[in-house]
């Protein structure tokens, strides 16, 4: 996906926040005395509301179905705020962040965290009571068989906790494994001298590996005198200052 897509939904996620925040405490309809309306989105939406509509009903008995107080949550209005926030969210992170794939375990934990927030949204606005008509939150004494004053809230903010978990733990388990792969699949490269090598190994155990210090150089070994004694090379490793390539001698034999 383009970053110009990012954009866009970066752009269409800011969008939906902002209208729904303005409706809910700005308001979108204002009374013949001044005084600021919210809009009831899903009677919006489905086409049953209009501006002829609205001004009928005021006009008729006072207030229209299409209107309500400023600050009045609806589950719609709980919806399009998580879609923004998430539309928006996951479009600053594909902006911002790294390119590194992640891999399938990672994403799985993800998405789960994903649907735990959007769960534990849901349970906060019960509890607040922004999903019924009274203000108070839902009972579960329907569901359980006795009376559980905010249960509703409660086991929805419960298994949204329980799935957070679950997909933090499945993230922290992609990420040790994919950890794993690119030592393996680099030591995978390595020729077969190279394998037998610690992993950090020195110039000179490698050339020794290959046994390049079997080939002479003319150009580093004296030739042109009588002299019949052996005379070692200089240790070009450290100089003939000695090292452990050299056993200390500052030649090589």
């Amino acid at each position: 996906m383009g970053r110009a897509m990012h954009v866009a939904k970066l752009a269409v996620g800011l969008l939906l926040t902002v209208l729904t925040l303005w409706n809910l405490q700005i308001g979108f309809y204002q009374m013949g005395s001044g005084e600021m309306h919210k809009l009831v989105l899903t009677m919006v939406f489905s086409g049953s509301c209009s501006e002829a509509t609205i001004r009928a009903d005021i006009n008729s008995v006072g207030i229209s179905d299409c209107l309500q107080p400023l600050g009045t949550w609806e589950p719609i209005d709980v919806i399009l705020l998580a879609i923004g926030v998430l539309l928006s969210w996951r479009a600053l992170r594909a902006l911002f962040a790294s390119n590194r794939r992640k891999s399938r375990t990672e994403r799985q934990g993800k998405n789960l965290q994903r649907i735990g927030m959007l769960i534990a949204m849901v349970g906060i606005a019960d509890f607040f009571g922004m999903l019924t008509e009274n203000g108070e939150p839902m009972d579960a004494g329907e569901l359980l068989g006795f009376p559980f004053p905010n249960g509703v809230s409660l086991i929805l903010l419960t298994i949204a906790l329980l799935i957070s978990l679950v997909g933090g733990s499945m993230q922290r388990r992609g990420r040790r494994s994919r950890s794993r792969v690119p030592d393996s699949g680099a030591r995978r490269f390595l020729g077969p001298a190279e394998r037998h090598l610690p992993g950090d190994f020195s110039v000179g155990q490698l050339r020794k590996a290959l046994m390049l210090d079997a080939f002479e150089d003319p150009f580093q070994v004296s030739t042109g005198d009588e002299w019949g004694g052996s005379v070692g090379r200089t240790c070009h490793y450290c100089n003939g200052e000695g090292c452990d390539q050299c056993g200390n001698t500052g030649t090589l034999g």
